[in-house]
């Protein structure tokens, strides 16, 4: 091997490195319910280099360590609402039992291999612990009867929540998608979700529309109503009846009056 090819694979190994730190991916639940077990994982390829250190963290605070060089092997850093598995947990995993609302947030793994690369390298996610939706939505609509044809028009607010709950409309069992989606905070620091429905009508009979807030596919409340077709009104097909049968009876008079007068003129010319 020539000097020069000596030099180029010493640059390349310096910038790129032999073996390095590569592939660090954190997998934790999107969403859990309080009380349940959230298993944490933090998967990395060392690439032949020896792992010096795992740190986990929770926003900015330290709430667990492996360190395989150390006896033991892991350390806690107490944290409020944080149970730590210590048995389960280990190189590449933590276990949170019974977690709770205190526990969303975001959550980082941070991997540092030994000498000689002392590389380190770190992947985030965010975790929510859901809250309860208290109750069902609110479902309005313009109207309780439609004809085809016709558009109708509605809105739907979720429960208070956090995260915000996502809404779906259904009509007749099929999806809608919504005409708008907004939302409010509250005073408590939750947030009300509000989706609009607006659609041309173009079947006939009965309605079913539904109303489904949900978080995450685990958290689901609903809210249904009826709508029925809008029939001709029976005074209009009573009053057209009446008013045929009043020109029938006029019509009828007007020939009797008639026939009268010219009786009484054949009997005046005798």
């Amino acid at each position: 091997m020539t000097p020069v090819i000596y030099v180029v694979f010493g640059i390349i190994t310096l910038f790129t490195g032999v073996g390095s730190l590569r592939d660090v991916q954190l997998d934790i639940p999107t969403a859990i319910s309080p009380g349940e077990t959230a298993i944490l994982l933090c998967n990395y390829d060392l690439e032949g280099e020896q792992l010096y250190t795992v740190t986990w963290y929770k926003g900015r605070q330290e709430f667990f360590r492996f360190v395989p060089k150390e006896l033991p092997h892991t350390r806690v850093f107490p944290l409020p609402d944080f149970h730590v598995d210590v048995g389960m947990s280990g190189e590449n995993r933590v276990v949170l039992r019974s977690v709770g609302p205190s526990m969303t947030g975001k959550y980082k793994c941070e991997v540092s291999t030994d000498a000689p690369s002392f590389e380190t390298k770190s992947d985030v996610a965010h975790m929510h612990i859901l809250q309860e939706l208290n109750g069902e939505p609110v479902l309005s609509m313009e109207k309780d009867r439609y004809a085809p044809g016709e558009t109708i028009r509605g809105t739907c607010t979720s429960p208070p929540s956090l995260p915000p709950p996502n809404i779906t409309w259904f009509v007749n069992g099929h999806k809608v998608n919504s005409s708008f989606q907004a939302r409010r905070k509250t005073d408590k620091g939750q947030v009300e979700t509000t989706a609009g429905l607006e659609m041309m009508l173009n079947e006939s009979g009965r309605l079913r529309i539904q109303c489904v807030a949900d978080l995450y596919g685990i958290r689901i409340t609903k809210k249904e109503v009826i709508l029925d077709e809008e029939r001709p009104r029976l005074a209009s097909v009573l009053g057209t009846r009446e008013s045929e049968n009043g020109s029938a009876d006029r019509c009828s008079s007007m020939k009797i009056h008639l026939l009268l007068l010219i009786s009484l003129m054949l009997v005046n010319g005798r």
